[in-house]
């Protein structure tokens, strides 16, 4: 039988947060005792956690107050490279994620069936808050299909994506893209709309200016949205600027510019944090995000300043997911305030970079790699 952990916080959180959307309060509350009891269920079930823990002199004694989660501590990404990070036995794992960089040595994440649940209901209410409406419509993945890649944003999207959408095509196969067949399904009548864009950065860059050099453009629908994963250095070695790129985007796709949107994910933590019509990268209620001092990461600096970003993830039950990056960020809106855009809870910063001397990594370097689009694709 299934090791799971007791967190009934969280659980309760994932089946209430439509009602709890505004509740500022009540929704800091079940996430302080959704990250308290994912922090037991990880100290008494991952003995490696539980020696760092102990070595570290943290005890889930201190854990009393929201304000202690700073004290909960982090596992830096270079332990997800050198360990295999369980809290439950190897034979309950049913998805094994990987992300490289430049190094080629790759950070391994073990998910169970408890996580993933956990993990499609928790996206299935970011993409409620990225896709208005109630037709949900098509999705142009420009991304390689699950058999041809391995990278955690193929292999997650490949399993929530066809829950959510009423259709979907993968346009990357064989390492090439299907230009014509993109073109061919975006014009078709009977595709369902509104029509959603999907794909890395540089691969939506290459489309737009392979459409701008022919002279084609397209009216993409109301509601439609063109999203990307990160990856914005990935473009040969130059950062895109974002803002010139989603005026692109929307020259050639017809949809305002507020409907280009960034998604932030990283492999080892469990959800998606998606801009809104501001550009905030809007945080889930269940995920706290605490940004630390890079001199010293066990401090948390004031909010509004840059640091590395950690996260605090009670989605997972395989593996403890408190997790300190090598990404620089800051927080844009605090945890008790609202954004311009008048959704509620914290939110990052849209410019996020790596630390100096962090290697480049993550699914779009993968992708990156993977692709061949340096023509036009097949046309």
């Amino acid at each position: 039988m299934q090791q799971e952990q007791t967190n009934r916080a969280i659980d309760v959180m994932l089946e209430n947060l439509r009602n709890l959307a505004e509740n500022i309060y009540a929704l800091k509350s079940l996430k302080f005792q959704a990250i308290k009891e994912a922090f037991y269920f990880h100290y008494e079930n991952c003995q490696n956690y539980r020696n760092y823990c102990d070595i570290s002199g943290f005890s889930p004694d201190e854990l009393n107050f929201f304000e202690d989660l700073s004290k909960i501590p982090l596992l830096p990404l270079n332990v997800f490279k050198a360990y295999k990070v369980l809290s439950v036995d190897e034979s309950e794992i049913t998805m094994i994620s990987k992300s490289s960089g430049t190094s080629q040595k790759f950070s391994i994440v073990y998910r169970d069936e408890i996580t993933l649940r956990r993990l499609e209901k928790g996206l299935f209410y970011v993409l409620d808050q990225l896709v208005s409406g109630f037709n949900k419509g098509y999705v142009a993945m420009l991304i390689p299909p699950p058999d041809e890649s391995d990278t955690w944003m193929v292999q997650i999207l490949s399993r929530v994506f066809p829950k959510y959408f009423e259709d979907e095509d993968y346009f990357i196969k064989g390492g090439e893209l299907d230009f014509k067949g993109f073109l061919q399904k975006l014009m078709d009548p009977g595709t369902p709309r509104p029509r959603h864009l999907f794909g890395p950065p540089f691969v939506l860059l290459k489309i737009a200016e392979i459409m701008k050099k022919r002279g084609i453009a397209l009216q993409l629908d109301e509601g439609s949205i063109v999203s990307t994963g990160g990856g914005w250095k990935m473009y040969e070695g130059n950062k895109i600027d974002q803002k010139d790129f989603r005026q692109m985007i929307s020259d050639v796709f017809g949809v305002p510019v507020e409907n280009v949107r960034d998604g932030l994910n990283c492999t080892e933590i469990n959800t998606w944090m998606i801009d809104c019509r501001c550009f905030n990268k809007h945080i889930p209620p269940w995920l706290h995000v605490t940004i630390r001092d890079p001199e010293n990461p066990e401090k948390e600096v004031p909010h509004g300043e840059e640091g590395l970003i950690a996260y605090l993830d009670p989605l997972s039950n395989s593996y403890p997911a408190f997790v300190l990056t090598d990404d620089i960020g800051r927080l844009a809106v605090a945890e008790d305030q609202k954004c311009s855009c008048g959704m509620s809870g914290p939110c990052l910063h849209s410019e996020i970079r790596r630390a100096s001397g962090a290697e480049s990594k993550g699914c779009a370097l993968k992708l990156s790699q993977y692709l061949s689009i340096e023509g036009n694709g097949r046309a």
